[in-house]
């Protein structure tokens, strides 16, 4: 990775909240959005069971046409615990802090994304 890409990285993750795979294993997910923000040829690999395919490109624009969000109100939508996942990390990062400006108030990345998911035997769906 390039230098200005691992600063710029450092500083996005210096601005939000980023869980490892065993905290989001132990979550209470029940209530909560996971975005798989990788992109389409990336889910054919498999998700994270429960796992919203929405790739990071069009996150903005698609987000609250999502069932999860679709009919709440904007106070109900912007309490919703989110995770975001890519497949190490970096992206979700930038999704997180996205999400943070749009005023979303639980938000947090994944560290290692879909692979770290992955290494430490989490199970996948199809």
């Amino acid at each position: 990775m390039k230098p200005c890409v691992a600063e710029y990285l450092k500083s996005v993750k210096s601005q939000i909240n980023e869980v490892n795979v065993e905290h989001l294993k132990q979550s209470e997910l029940a209530d909560a959005l996971i975005l798989d923000v990788r992109e389409p040829q990336e889910h054919q690999q498999g998700i994270i069971p429960n796992a919203t395919p929405l790739p990071r490109g069009v996150l903005e624009f698609k987000l609250f046409d999502l069932p999860a969000l679709k009919d709440l109100s904007e106070e109900e939508a912007h309490n919703k615990p989110i995770y975001v996942y890519c497949a190490s990390g970096g992206r979700s990062a930038c999704a997180a802090l996205t999400l943070q400006n749009l005023g979303f108030k639980q938000v947090a990345s994944v560290a290692g994304g879909y692979q770290e998911w992955t290494k430490s035997g989490g199970e996948v769906s199809q």
